[in-house]
């Protein structure tokens, strides 16, 4: 059985200040967060501007792109248009590309048993059902890829009460007839924090945290999501 002593929770800024009032202070340690939403809608930008920010404070980041889409040049550009000193940032984030479920999985099971990402506080998983989704496709699969991604999102959650670590995830979605829904479904709600669905419209984005009605809308631009 493991047994932790419980401390403060801390909480990492996303980098918007209307995102973080809406999650009541930011992504906070011991919990998961999941920012879903189509393409274009800014899950990858805040993904990276959390990490950032992270980073420049001087905390330790695992960012796991499944999607191709991490950049290191768009947080230096990030940084620049903020006016923050990326002395040393990048180093702090760890930057794993996962081609396959398995390597995905892997990579956060093995993070506390390996010295280079032992010390990260903040895990970034972009985008989280990708991978599932390509290897087990169809309605067919269905059962096998909620049941593997069922036993990821569990050690991620383990890992994130354990270890004190907080977890972005970010997600796609399908088209429902009133409103986008999430992949994973239930899979993924009963396991995260809280779930903001992102609606691009034209440079603002508005944000949506499922259940509770908050909303906030933000602008997009050379600063990242703000």
């Amino acid at each position: 059985m493991a047994i932790r002593k419980f401390a403060s929770s801390r909480y990492f800024s996303s980098g918007s200040p209307g995102l973080d009032k809406m999650l009541g202070g930011g992504y906070r340690t011991g919990t998961m967060t999941e920012l879903f939403g189509r393409s274009n809608s800014g899950k990858s930008q805040l993904a990276m501007q959390a990490a950032l920010q992270a980073a420049v404070r001087g905390d330790g980041v695992l960012y796991v792109d499944t999607e191709g889409g991490f950049r290191p040049e768009r947080l230096e550009q990030i940084a620049r248009a903020r006016g923050w000193q990326m002395e040393g940032a990048l180093q702090r984030v760890i930057f794993v590309r996962s081609d396959s479920a398995a390597e995905q999985v892997e990579t956060v099971r093995r993070m506390q048993s390996r010295s280079s990402t032992a010390g990260c506080r903040l895990v970034v998983v972009d985008t989280l059902t990708r991978n599932f989704s390509l290897e087990l496709p169809g309605k067919a699969n269905l059962p096998s890829r909620q049941a593997s991604l069922g036993v990821h999102l569990s050690e991620m959650a383990r890992d994130a009460y354990l270890n004190e670590r907080a977890y972005l995830l970010t997600n796609r979605v399908t088209f429902g007839p009133t409103m986008d829904i999430r992949i994973g479904g239930k899979t993924v709600a009963q396991l995260v924090h809280a779930s903001v669905l992102l609606e691009r419209q034209g440079t603002a984005v508005r944000a949506t945290m499922l259940g509770s009605g908050r909303q906030a809308v933000l602008q997009m631009g050379a600063a990242g999501v703000i």
